[in-house]
Parts: structure tokens; sequence; C-alpha cells
């Protein structure tokens, strides 16, 4: 399926704003402290622990969260849920997931390691599933880096007989890049196996970086079974470490025969955060878990937080999400599994009542799609359906969060506290 027309004419219009508007590039802040030179300048850690309830007809449904994270995003992640649907398609689990991102060298991005993981038990089965990931990246210069990762799942996805199947995914990679001028090249070679099937993938990907902070990344991957064949394409603006009061955005689009993935966001207002750093990562990242073999497991592992603090990075975020993904439940027969949603966040940065401040709206609109067995005639059958929902939170003390979903179609409530504390560069309490 080709990317939305609506989203990516309100991309281009806001590109075209940028440019006219726009009559010097701002130049970012510099930055003394050398072993930081790749995210961007040294922020104060930020801890964020978060409990979660989920109520729909009768069902609580909970889990409990907590990452750490500074200028180089979260280096520090956990999750226990049990069956957190986060408005979202995915297979339910009883879930607990974990990671680090390490820098273990005098806290210096030369050397990172990134190591996690996640365990699953299918709701309603004895069915288990787990996922681990492994990376180490070396920058022995700014401009140039290397990585090596290996991913595994074994678990169960929907199945062609049954209702699910056991699937086995490994994945070993290889990326290096390179960046002259305006101008980034990526290579990379991996070799992964889907349960009995070997394939091995190369590909390659260039981004540029134009004026007024626009940036286009487009980049192929070639497998040894042409299905598994991935093209992406990535699009946008960051905002600079100074903010200039313009919109940033991003367009990603993944495509291969059986998956469809877009993401698009905007952001508004001086706290922007999608930033250099946040924007090329989350580019080429897309780009480089093309050789991850890792689509099913992603399905069920959603986001880190029950109710996302992504937020909180502008004071004004509008993001559309898409993904379908086919699957064989039937010789000949092929159905699907995913979901798009719109979403769009205002949070009143300036806004305060005594102990309350930041309150935050958001107005969702969701589309998801999923197998059902139609016992008539005794096949899988797409069920889609749609609904709208919405978000109130507020910040108590500056350290607690209150935030609340609710979806009335589903008579469906998601509430989340959080409990934010930030520590600056010499430890001392914020």
């Amino acid at each position: 399926m080709k990317p939305s027309c609506c989203l990516l004419s309100f991309l281009c219009f806001s590109i075209i704003t940028t440019c006219s508007a726009q009559t010097e590039h701002t130049r970012q802040n510099g930055n003394e402290d050398s072993r930081h030179s790749v995210f961007g300048p040294p922020m104060p850690a930020l801890w964020e622990f978060q409990l979660s309830n989920l109520k729909e007809d009768g069902q609580n449904i909970s889990s409990f969260n907590f990452y750490k994270k500074d200028q180089r995003n979260k280096t520090l992640f956990f999750k226990i849920a049990n069956n957190n649907l986060n408005n979202r398609n995915e297979m339910r689990v009883k879930e607990i997931t974990g990671g680090a991102v390490l820098f273990p060298i005098n806290d210096d991005d030369h050397l990172q390691l990134d190591i996690g993981g996640t365990y699953d038990v299918m709701k309603d089965t004895s069915l288990p599933g787990k996922a681990f990931y492994s990376r180490i990246t070396f920058r022995p210069q700014s401009n140039l880096w290397f990585r090596f990762g290996s991913e595994y799942f074994d678990g169960y996805t929907f199945g062609s007989r049954s209702p699910y199947r056991s699937t086995i995914l490994n994945s070993n990679y290889f990326v290096g890049k390179v960046v002259v001028s305006s101008f980034s090249l990526i290579g990379l070679v991996g070799k992964g196996k889907i349960d009995n099937q070997m394939n091995t993938r190369y590909g390659f990907a260039g981004i540029v970086e134009g004026p007024f902070n626009l940036f286009v990344l487009g980049g192929y991957i070639k497998s040894t079974q042409q299905k598994e064949n991935v093209r992406t394409l990535a699009i946008g603006r960051w905002a600079p470490f100074r903010p200039d009061g313009l919109p940033s955005s991003i367009f990603i689009w993944k495509h291969k025969e059986s998956y469809d993935f877009q993401l698009g966001g905007l952001f508004w207002g001086q706290k922007n955060l999608f930033v250099h750093p946040a924007a090329v990562g989350m580019s080429q990242g897309m780009f480089i878990s093309s050789t991850a073999l890792r689509e099913n497991s992603e399905l069920r592992q959603g986001q880190l937080m029950s109710i996302t603090d992504d937020y909180r990075n502008a004071d004004i975020t509008l993001f559309y999400v898409y993904l379908d993904q086919a699957i064989q439940m039937g010789p000949g027969k092929l159905n699907h599994v995913g979901f798009r949603a719109i979403e769009l966040f205002k949070v009143f940065d300036e806004a305060r009542f005594s102990i309350l401040s930041k309150p935050v709206i958001g107005v969702f609109y969701n589309e998801e799609t999923n197998p059902e067995f139609n016992m008539v005639t005794r096949n899988f059958v797409d069920q889609q359906n749609s609904f709208f929902s919405f978000q109130a939170g507020i910040t108590i003390q500056e350290s607690f969060i209150l935030n609340v979903i609710n979806v009335p179609q589903k008579s469906e409530w998601t509430v989340a506290l959080s409990f934010v504390y930030m520590v600056d560069r010499n430890n001392e309490t914020r």
C-alpha cells in the first residue's frame, strides 16, 4: 500500500512553510564534552516510574514500567504487563521486558553496548514467547561508526491450520556508516533464519541533509527470499537544539511483499525535542531493523510505556501510525493483522493552578484489523473496527503525572500514574 496522500501533502506543506519562513540556518549549541559528541548537549538524567491500569468490560489489566533517559534517550528500561492493550492491535500476552544501553569505557559514546529481551505467555494459553537482542556500536570518529547485532525470537504467531503456530527467528548483521559533509552512506549485510528457511540480506541507504534542517533517507535491502526484500523511505525536518519556533516533521515508509509500515509526525513549539540525533537515529534505525526479522515479535511487544510519554517532546504533537501484515491462515488464504491511528496532543505548558501544572489533552482515531474464526464458513475472516479515544493529563507538584484515556465505544478506561525523578549532572536532585 502506498503512503497516505493526505499525510504526504501535510508534510510537504510543513516543509514548504519552513523553507519560506526561515531566513537563517539556526546554529546548534556547542558541546564542550567530547564524550557526548554524538548525541548532542548533555542533559539531566531522568527516571520515570509508571503504574497503569486498563479496565474494559470488567477486565483489569495492569502494568509497571520504568526507564532512565538522558541525551542518549532511554538507556535503561523495564516493563511488566498483564495483557496491556495500548490502544493498538497486538497479540494479548503477559509480558516482562527489560534492557539497557551501556557505555562501559569512561561513559564515552565511542563504544556502546545494547542488551535486552522479552518473555511473554499468550493470553488464554500456556504458549510462551521470548525475544533477545544485543548489539555493539563502535564510533572511532564522529563521522564513522560500525555496529554488529544479533537477535533471536522463539514463540508463536497466528497459524494456518490452528490458531497459533510455533516460529523461530534469528538474525546476525553488520552495519557501517560514513558521513561526508551533508551526505551519509549506510551499508549492511545480515544472515537470518525464519524457521527452517535461511536467507542472506545486504543493502544500502543514503541520507542527504539539506538546508533548513531538512533530510531524506532512501534504502533498499535485498534478500535471498524475494518476499523479504525491503524498501525504506524517510523524509522530514529536525529541530535545532536552540528552538526556532518552527515545526519539525518526519514520515517513514517501510514496505515488503507482505508488510507495510508507515509512521508520521509533526511537532510544534519551543520545547520541540525532535533534534538531529533523534531524527537521524529514528530514520536509520527503521532501515537497519529490517535485517532483524523481528516484525512478528514487535507486534506483541508494543511500546514501553502504557500511556506514551512522547507527547511531552513538543507543545503540539501529531502522530500517524499504520501497520498491515499479511499472514497465511490456510491453504491459499491470506488474512491481515494491523492497525491505523491518528493522534493529536496539545500541552499547555504555561498553565498552572496551585500544585497542578502542564495539562495535556489528546484525541485519537483508531482502526484495528484482526482475523477471527467464522464458525459458519470454517475460515478466518478479517474483522475491522474503528473508534475514537480521548486523553487528559495533569502534572502534580512537578513530579507526578496523572494520565487518563477513555474509549467510549469500548467502555474502556486506562489510568496511569507516573513519578518523574530528575538528577542534574552533579547528581543533585531537581
